[in-house]
């Protein structure tokens, strides 16, 4: 009984208020029957049951629009014009362990080449492959050229510009250009030497003649991987949208 009463009063409240903000437009009047708070952007109205609601995106989240973002119509600031200035968010941040909000994407402690993606509080390691470092504000693995303030990495600490066998591959190796490694491929029927560390013609001590074969699917699919990860740098987080729950203001 008391919940139910609580909830009318909160509805009331809310009808008062948005009628009293001119800058808000009725929910239940449009077509998506859910608009954006004309102050916070951690907030917003959805038409519920004829009444205008007020509900508050997941801590550390704003909202984006029906259907768009990470979950609840809610996506993280960062993100195109979602949370411009004089807009704020409102609610303040609940941190854990690894993640500053219960939401977001957030740099790793001690190294430049991980962080953290923190859904409802759980922070998940991340790993940025392929020679990139964890850009904190772009939230996405980059170019380490574009990344300030982190070390080199170690595979390139003999010759910063050097090249560095990769395991037990005959054609694949690292390239490192001003500290940063990354991953190159000899030209065909080319090998890679691991005495004068570069593309040299078969066999060499560790390498014979190769084959016209095709490689062995898996390398194919890291191959990918890595072309992936250095043609377009990418946070890799998966998007996960299940377990709605929405709080009330």
């Amino acid at each position: 009984m008391f919940g139910r009463r609580w909830t009318s009063v909160l509805v009331i409240l809310a009808a008062i208020n948005l009628t009293s903000c001119a800058q808000i437009e009725d929910p239940c009047k449009t077509k998506a029957r859910i608009v954006a708070d004309d102050k916070y952007c951690d907030k917003y109205w959805e038409c519920d049951n004829g009444q205008s609601v007020q509900y508050d995106c997941p801590n550390g989240l704003v909202f984006a629009g029906k259907h768009r973002g990470v979950t609840e119509g809610c996506d993280y600031p960062w993100r195109s014009n979602y949370c411009e200035y004089p807009k704020a968010q409102i609610n303040p941040p609940i941190g854990t362990e690894h993640c500053d909000w219960l939401y977001g994407i957030f740099g790793h402690e001690t190294s430049c080449t991980r962080y953290w993606t923190c859904w409802n509080g759980t922070a998940t390691e991340q790993l940025c492959i392929g020679g990139l470092l964890y850009n904190e504000n772009a939230h996405s693995c980059d170019w380490p050229e574009n990344v300030d303030g982190c070390q080199k990495h170690p595979l390139c600490n003999e010759d910063p510009n050097g090249n560095v066998p990769l395991g037990k591959s005959c054609n694949r190796y690292w390239q490192c250009q001003g500290g940063y490694p990354r991953l190159q491929r000899c030209p065909a029927m080319l090998v890679f030497d691991r005495r004068s560390l570069r593309c040299v013609v078969p066999p060499t001590e560790d390498c014979d003649i190769p084959t016209t074969t095709a490689p062995p699917p898996e390398e194919e699919q890291q191959d990918a991987r890595q072309g992936q990860h250095q043609k377009r740098p990418s946070n890799d987080f998966q998007e996960q949208q299940q377990g709605r729950t929405r709080p009330r203001n």
